[in-house]
């Protein structure tokens, strides 16, 4: 049987993940179970973002993205960011320059 991964979120993700509500940190923690189960659940991105991955999900009404790479060796999924779609893009883009 295949090892399952381990989520790693990023201390900068940490801190921006603590803004959102509790509920929305609930999904989130759920959609994370998802990725270590099959990391490539998410869609690879293209562009200058090409290196993450982005997996969707529903909390409440709000459409939610959690940006993320693959450390193959040491079988982790890095979350990058989890944010609304809404802006979601933008900040990546700031994230990664």
């Amino acid at each position: 049987m295949e090892e399952s991964y381990r989520v790693y979120i990023t201390p900068s993700a940490r801190k921006e993940t603590k803004k959102l509500p509790k509920r929305v940190r609930v999904a989130a923690v759920e959609a994370t179970k998802t990725l270590e189960r099959d990391p490539f659940a998410g869609e690879r991105l293209t562009g200058s973002l090409h290196m993450l991955y982005s997996f969707h999900f529903t909390a409440g009404e709000s459409q939610y993205r959690i940006a993320y790479s693959l450390d193959h060796p040491r079988q982790l999924v890095i979350v990058h960011l989890i944010l609304t779609r809404e802006n979601f893009y933008e900040k990546l883009k700031r994230i990664f320059r």
